[in-house]
């Protein structure tokens, strides 16, 4: 009885760990981070690129603001302050456009505090397909 209680529950363990290593994978390495200064929201970049990165911002109305990293500002990736304050509308998106992966948040006003809410609405990787001819 002892030895059958010890495998399930050894099994248990082992699907949680594979179901967290599975979700952690397809997380993408780009979020948009809160910060200290009212009107202001931080994006960390955590790839390796040898491209130019585009920041995009934009609401109903269309594109608002655009900003290119260059790759040789940052080796491991990077993490960059925006200033959002001139943006009138309560809520905005901001997109990531890098060469491999690029992602788009929703960003909204907290409703208790000065800050900002990103909610994460899609993430497409950019992998290049390789045809074989065996």
């Amino acid at each position: 009885m002892k030895i059958q209680t010890i495998i399930a529950a050894f099994a248990v363990i082992a699907g949680t760990a594979i179901t967290a290593q599975a979700q952690s994978e397809l997380s993408p390495a780009i979020k948009v981070l809160p910060s200290a200064e009212e009107g202001v929201v931080k994006i960390l970049y955590a790839y390796e690129t040898t491209k130019p990165v585009e920041v995009r911002f934009s609401n109903e109305s269309g594109v608002l603001k655009t900003d290119r990293v260059k790759p040789s500002s940052f080796a491991h990736g990077f993490i960059k302050k925006y200033d959002v304050s001139g943006i009138d509308s309560k809520k905005f998106k901001v997109e990531v456009i890098s060469e491999n992966v690029s992602v788009t948040y929703l960003i909204t006003e907290s409703k208790n505090s000065k800050g900002f809410t990103p909610r994460l609405e899609s993430t497409t990787y950019n992998q290049s397909l390789v045809a074989s001819n065996n």
